[in-house]
């Protein structure tokens, strides 16, 4: 079957605070703004490398976007590929951001969890082992 579907253009993740939670993002992620952001903004739009964007919504209670599987464990919605993956996890450990330890998965690459000012559960991922991608 084929898909009509080209690409996921924008992921919307909640936030009590856009403004404040952009200025996290890109801190912590190096992503940049799209436009400036005003201090009582409802939204904000963030840029990812590869031309998708990320809006951060200003939600009517405080609210993230993770929910529960069917196992029990909580799961996010959202999954970063990243450049320098040791050194980013490092360096949100050291600015005491919290995060989850390093996770090998062998053939699938590396990945541990962020989470935002808001609680949203974000995967970040080392991307596929270099054997795999030959």
């Amino acid at each position: 079957m084929e898909t009509i579907v080209k690409r996921i253009e924008t992921v919307y993740l909640p936030v009590q605070n856009p403004a404040a939670s952009a200025e996290w993002y890109r801190h912590n992620l190096k992503l940049a703004h799209a436009a400036p952001i005003e201090p009582n903004a409802t939204q904000a739009q963030l840029l990812v490398g590869s031309g998708q964007s990320l809006f951060l919504i200003k939600s009517k209670e405080p609210i993230h976007a993770n929910f529960t599987e069917i196992g029990g464990e909580e799961q996010c919605m959202l999954t970063l590929e990243v450049e320098q993956f040791q050194e980013l996890h490092e360096r949100l450990s050291k600015d005491g951001v919290m995060v989850t330890k390093i996770e090998d998965h062998e053939g699938c690459g590396e990945n541990f969890y962020v989470y935002d000012p808001d609680g949203n559960k974000l995967d970040i991922w080392s991307g596929w082992p270099k054997e795999r991608e030959g």
